[in-house]
């Protein structure tokens, strides 16, 4: 299922698009082919490094704030990876975009809403590099945060959304926890896929979005709203590919009636 996902993200790429039409067309030798090949290569272009039309398309998934209450008051806060890379090179963990995540988890926790962590997040890609695991190296930042270790528990084998519900699992089972509603905190395009994903699982969760990367004023739309932008074409992907998790999630829904 893992290696499937990945070969989907792929494909679900707008530039492998654009690269295979063009590439099709340098290799035909029919000219009208050719020249509607190039056209369509032109437009999906166009269109895809439109940042501002993908960012109007993403806030409609974009979940909003739900600040915590005062007197809100959780067991465990589970903080899903995606946060962290490993360079092979100088043989460190780095944090990303996304790393509001940790932020966000800390301070719930300094604030007292939140009684223990659970990190979830194993080796970045298809195989461990040099045993490094996301949780591992969060939990050791959580560390030098100043939170008590035992405070802190390890899920560091999951690779995506789905292992990250079904490996928490386990440990919530462990240590008793299951019965309880846990704070599930990440990034607010991810958090409606991420909490009905724990939910199927078992896991009773309230949502903490964070990582917020769309903002009212990205989508009010000006001049510059129809510059292209080479990352558009990457953002994209990611775009498709969260949609694709969220159909797979209906789809898996109903087959099983939950």
């Amino acid at each position: 299922m893992y290696l499937l996902s990945k070969i989907a993200s792929f494909f679900l790429s707008p530039f492998v698009w654009v690269f295979l039409l063009l590439l099709i067309a340098l290799l035909t030798n029919n000219v009208k082919k050719r020249n509607r090949l190039n056209m369509a290569a032109v437009l999906l272009l166009s269109v895809f490094s439109n940042g501002w039309l993908l960012t109007v398309l993403q806030s409609r998934f974009h979940a909003e704030p739900m600040p915590m209450g005062s007197n809100e008051r959780y067991r465990y806060g589970i903080v899903l990876g995606g946060m962290a890379r490993y360079d092979e090179v100088n043989k460190r963990g780095y944090f990303n975009m996304s790393s509001d995540r940790f932020i966000q988890t800390a301070l719930l926790y300094k604030k007292g809403h939140i009684e223990k962590i659970i990190v979830s997040g194993g080796p970045n890609g298809m195989e461990m590099k040099d045993d490094f695991r996301e949780a591992d190296f969060l939990a050791k930042n959580l560390v030098d945060l100043g939170i008590p270790a035992a405070d802190i528990l390890v899920e560091n084998k999951s690779r995506n959304t789905v292992e990250n519900a079904r490996f928490t699992k386990r440990v919530l089972d462990s240590v008793g926890g299951t019965s309880t509603k846990s704070v599930l905190i990440t990034s607010a395009f991810h958090i409606p896929r991420a909490v009905k994903t724990f939910e199927m699982e078992g896991i009773a969760v309230r949502p903490y979005p964070c990582a917020f990367s769309i903002l009212p004023s990205h989508i009010v739309f000006d001049a510059g709203s129809l510059l292209p932008s080479a990352g558009a074409l990457d953002a994209w992907g990611g775009f498709f590919k969260e949609l694709l998790g969220r159909l797979y999630l209906n789809i898996k829904a109903s087959l099983t009636g939950s």
